[in-house]
């Protein structure tokens, strides 16, 4: 699997979403610190493309901060296991995202055009559909890999099993069955071809 040229695939795929949204964008009330998105939404998924880009990110890290990032990791397993809304493990204390350049598309699909609190955010309709229709496109693009709760996919990628398969470009959900059952991870192929005019 090249996964540098997934990379640049995926990244052209935001920059698709960015290309698409950027007239809903303008009435955008989102800014730094406003993190209602990584708190009350409930689940960040995340493709096992973009947990791999994520953890590549987090070994380069000082080791203290991967310390402190996997001690938040596992507190999120732990939350979502109980069927809570869980603070996104990457929120920092002043409420910024330590891994903002390399957000999931779960994370750069989202704006508010009021602001959130307990209602959660009102986006355009086709600002959505062009997400659901890019969400299509990112997992076809990971088709050997599957999609689920950030935290859930991090621990997946982090064993080295799972790692040397995916990495092969093998596809063997039944090894993982059951970790996927239990934690809602799903297979990355969609029933529909997606096509996108560029």
């Amino acid at each position: 699997m090249d996964i540098e040229k997934k990379h640049q695939q995926l990244l052209d795929l935001y920059a698709d979403y960015a290309k698409i949204a950027q007239p809903y964008l303008a009435s955008a009330v989102c800014k730094q610190g406003c993190a209602d998105c990584c708190t009350m939404v409930g689940s960040v998924d995340i493709t096992t493309l973009e947990g791999l880009i994520i953890l590549n990110y987090l070994k380069a890290l000082n080791p203290n901060i991967q310390k402190d990032l996997n001690k938040k990791l596992k507190q999120n397993r732990k939350t979502k296991q109980q069927s809570k809304f869980a603070r996104c493990a990457f929120l920092q204390n002043d409420d910024a995202c330590a891994i903002y350049p390399l957000r999931p598309f779960s994370c750069r699909r989202l704006y508010s055009i009021r602001l959130c609190g307990e209602s959660g955010p009102t986006l355009h309709r086709q600002a959505w559909e062009a997400a659901e229709q890019i969400c299509l496109a990112i997992q076809q693009l990971d088709n050997t890999g599957y999609t689920g709760h950030m935290s859930y996919v991090l621990q997946l990628l982090n064993d080295s099993t799972f790692l040397k398969t995916y990495l092969s470009g093998e596809f063997s959900p039944q090894v993982i069955r059951n970790f996927a059952m239990n934690h809602g991870i799903v297979i990355n192929r969609p029933a529909r071809p997606f096509n996108m005019q560029r």
